[in-house]
């Protein structure tokens, strides 16, 4: 009986495939969260050039920001623009941008603000879009909510030009 190897690349086929395919599906999902992150800091960065120009005639509210910001990464669906988070805050100097306040305290959202400034000011743009993890071997290496989704953030600054 001991002899006898038939079915053995069966078993050790079995002993291997919970975790060669977990390691599989979390390196399909990192790449996914890859995209997603590259997304918005590409759409945050495109949707913030019209506060650093000066194109935004009127003050656009938090709403049209995250809708144009959405706009820009459509293949999220339509569930963009609720979870969207977006804080705009302005500044005099680059040194007073390290102390925006954290929007993320103790697995919550708090309350974000929506300041476009004038030519010449420092404006701090930040996007949230809360991400729902499948794979346990992510979640460690990012922000995490207290609903366990985690958080892909984007982050701007730059000095308006002047007009």
């Amino acid at each position: 009986m001991w002899r006898n190897r038939d079915g053995a690349t069966a078993v050790e086929f079995a002993l291997i495939a919970f975790p060669f395919f977990g390691l599989v599906m979390g390196c399909i999902e990192l790449a996914i969260v890859l995209v997603a992150g590259v997304s918005l800091d590409l759409a945050t960065a495109k949707v913030s050039r019209e506060i650093r120009t000066g194109l935004v005639s009127k003050p656009v509210s938090a709403n049209e920001f995250i809708a144009k910001t959405c706009a820009e990464m459509a293949w999220l669906g339509s569930d963009c623009t609720v979870k969207l988070r977006v804080d705009v805050r302005t500044f005099d100097s680059f040194k007073l941008v390290n102390q925006a306040p954290e929007i993320i305290v103790n697995g919550q959202f708090q309350n974000t603000s929506y300041q476009a400034g004038d030519g010449t000011k420092i404006q701090l743009v930040r996007a949230y879009y809360p991400w729902k993890v499948f794979s346990p071997f992510l979640q460690p290496g990012f922000t995490a909510l207290s609903s366990g989704e985690m958080v892909i953030t984007s982050s701007v600054v730059f000095r308006n030009e002047p007009f």
